[in-house]
């Protein structure tokens, strides 16, 4: 209910030139990022803009620049049919290359495909028991990188595991 009131206060004011706002906000300037955030999410579902003249029909073509303009993107795009019938959605992503190799985009486009399949796979589920991760990952995870120890995640709290290290060593710096 709070993300519906704030997107919707958000709504009344779309109209509001970016630059002003930026203005308004006045953040720190840094030529080495963009001053309000570095990863855009942007799904596009208004129909494809298209102008039909006698023999000439005319359409939006993707120009890209060859620079990233944030630090990722992923752009989303439904697409439909001819007949207006659902045609999917289809996605790119856009990286900073000072940040990120090609594999780590690779690995961030499959782990949101992972968990968009998951989600549509069973809408009820909580968007939490969707999983992220494949196979190889989750072993890295909680074998290499946890020392092979893996809370129960389906018996163990994150107060539990708080509770249970303090008792282990009380005397040790807790933050």
């Amino acid at each position: 209910a709070r993300v519906k009131e704030t997107d919707l206060a958000a709504y009344a004011h779309q109209d509001l030139p970016f630059e002003r706002l930026v203005e308004i906000l006045n953040p720190a300037r840094s030529m080495a990022r963009h001053p309000l955030f570095q990863v855009v999410l942007s799904f596009q579902n208004n129909p494809e803009a298209r102008l039909e003249l006698d023999g000439l029909t005319g359409g939006a073509e993707p120009l890209p620049s060859g620079v990233a303009k944030y630090d990722l993107s992923l752009y989303l795009q439904e697409r439909h049919s001819d007949d207006g019938t659902p045609g999917g959605i289809e996605a790119a992503l856009e990286y900073a290359l000072d940040l990120f190799d090609p594999d780590t985009a690779v690995s961030i486009a499959d782990r949101f495909e992972r968990l968009v399949r998951a989600l549509v796979a069973d809408p009820d589920a909580p968007i939490g028991a969707a999983d992220v991760l494949d196979r190889t990952e989750r072993r890295t995870l909680l074998r290499r990188w946890a020392g092979g120890r893996a809370p129960d995640a389906e018996r163990t709290t994150i107060p539990a595991l708080f509770e249970a290290r303090a008792a282990e060593r009380p005397g040790a710096v807790a933050v």
